[in-house]
């Protein structure tokens, strides 16, 4: 190469980073290409057959459809990545929704709109795609999106700067209303060392869970005066080395024992006009629902449990799929994702990691009577139980018609997987929980695997080279056309509290009826 090419190519590089930073190109495999995936790989139901669709996808965490079969799909922008919304036309032509491809270098004169990791969402409803994501100061915002990537916002100003954000959003199909989750900003409702960790405590340092005001009850949350003893990250720099917190107060703050409520609380589900305006509470007290999607009339979440981490670690909350009745409290941050209290033994952490927070085990933190808390309903709101740590995340029902009629009713769920080490304190798992889709019977409230790697670990964790396999799957979508449509994260690794994505490791699989058994 000469010198005058290799300063053009280092120009050409220059500019691409500075415009897009290194990103992956998604490829969209054609018809033809699409081999069957062996089922020395993946076992899936008989009669179908699993391909892979999309590969080369960089963090996805959504998949919609338009009534045309038109798929519109997002990249959440994790691991310091810029988001990405896009999709393909039913004849395979790809077209970008945001951002917007630049007509001039540098984006002189043109949109400088932009939206935050991470994307937590998509839903497609009336020609808008509805999209979840963060600002740049932290906030929840709902963005509708034109397919032209014309944009406006629906709802901002939520209190989304902790651990999670925004999730996944649905449309009641009397109202029209959109219906979307947002989780809690801790573990267990104490901001402490795990939230340094994660990165959000150094930028947002008075950040902490909000209780909701309905407007029907005292307009404060009444505690029951823990306070909890945590090393203080910014130790040797002029502070003391332990730091006294209590629960939903910010960090190094103990002196509340009563919390002010707010219409705009953390781990709640909210629902909104699609043209924006009447935001309102429709459910509160969840740590972390991650999917969201109506069966019928009936409103259902994914629901994650606590973790073992934190000042106040937990042991074994399992995740859960629960209906979602208006007005209802979930328990948390004091009892289970599947509503038992957290005081039985079954969640009490090795005395160890309790012990230096000043207490013997974990107890409730809020007077639930004088807060006017009701216990929450087990035996009406519970409709799954999955396995502690194994990531309940988004989901679908499965359609009265179509090839998978013989499932109707049922819901399928994907888990994308465990969280360790950092959700389990450094200690080791016996082996990876999660990452396979299963079926939920809701009326029987039966789990029963439906998708998963033959031998039960994550892609990368196989021998093969570059197998096609599942590694995180994160949503599952039936298309207008009745097949499955299978998001796959892809390779994550947790540090120190942080994300480590793998470029390029995600995909899209797709299940169908093989064709002598698909329905008219």
């Amino acid at each position: 190469m000469t010198s005058g090419a290799k300063l053009a190519l280092g120009c050409i590089l220059t500019v691409t980073s500075i415009l897009g930073g290194c990103t992956s190109s998604p490829i969209l495999v054609k018809p033809g290409d699409q081999q069957t995936i062996d089922r020395g790989l993946i076992e899936y139901p008989a009669a179908t057959e699993l391909k892979p669709v999309v590969r080369g996808l960089t963090a996805p965490t959504g998949i919609a459809f338009d009534a045309d079969g038109t798929i519109i799909l997002t990249e959440s922008g994790a691991g310091g990545r810029a988001p990405r919304i896009f999709g393909y036309k039913p004849n395979g032509t790809p077209f970008d929704i945001y951002p917007q491809k630049q007509k001039f270098p540098f984006n002189i004169g043109g949109d400088h709109f932009t939206i935050y990791a991470p994307v937590g969402g998509v839903v497609v409803h009336e020609g808008r795609i509805f999209v979840t994501h963060r600002d740049a100061n932290g906030y929840g915002v709902i963005t509708s999106f034109g397919y032209d990537g014309s944009h406006y916002t629906v709802v901002s100003d939520l209190p989304a700067q902790g651990d999670y954000s925004l999730t996944d959003l649905t449309v009641n199909p009397t109202s029209g209303r959109l219906f979307f989750a947002l989780g809690s900003a801790t573990n267990s409702g104490v901001v402490g060392e795990d939230n340094w960790d994660a990165g959000w405590l150094r930028k947002y340092p008075n950040f902490c869970d909000v209780p909701w005001d309905d407007g029907k009850r005292n307009s404060f949350l009444k505690l029951l005066g823990y306070r909890f003893s945590t090393a203080n990250p910014r130790a040797g720099l002029g502070q003391d080395d332990v730091l006294i917190t209590g629960p939903m107060q910010p960090f190094g703050v103990s002196n509340q024992t009563r919390i002010k409520r707010n219409d705009k609380p953390t781990g709640a589900i909210y629902s909104i006009s699609p043209t924006g305006g009447d935001l309102q509470v429709e459910a509160h007290g969840l740590r972390l629902p991650r999917g969201l999607r109506y069966n019928g009339f009936r409103l259902y979440a994914t629901n994650n449990g606590m973790e073992l981490r934190g000042t106040r670690p937990i042991k074994n909350d399992p995740d859960v799929m629960v209906r979602v009745v208006s007005g209802t409290w979930y328990g948390f941050p004091d009892f289970s994702a599947d509503f038992l209290p957290i005081t039985d033994p079954r969640f009490q952490p090795e005395p160890y990691m309790v012990l230096p927070t000043g207490y013997p085990d974990v107890s409730f933190t809020v007077d639930q009577q004088a807060s006017g808390l009701i216990v929450p309903d087990r035996s009406t709101l519970l409709q799954g139980i999955f396995s502690p740590l194994s990531g309940a995340a988004k989901f679908d029902f499965v359609p009265t018609n179509g090839p998978f009629r013989e499932f109707r009713g049922n819901a399928v769920v994907a888990l994308s997987g465990d969280r360790s080490p950092f959700a389990t304190s450094g200690q080791k798992l016996i082996g990876p929980i999660g990452f396979k889709i299963v079926l939920l019977d809701i009326d029987g409230k039966q789990v029963r695997e439906f998708i998963h790697n033959t031998k039960d670990v994550p892609a990368s964790m196989l021998e093969q080279d570059k197998v096609e396999a599942l590694e995180r799957p994160i949503d599952v979508k039936f298309a207008p056309d009745g097949s499955l449509y299978i998001v796959d994260f892809g390779k994550m690794e947790l540090r120190d509290g942080k994300e480590r994505i793998t470029a390029g490791s995600g995909k899209v699989f797709r299940l169908i009826a093989k064709p002598d058994t698909a329905t008219p």
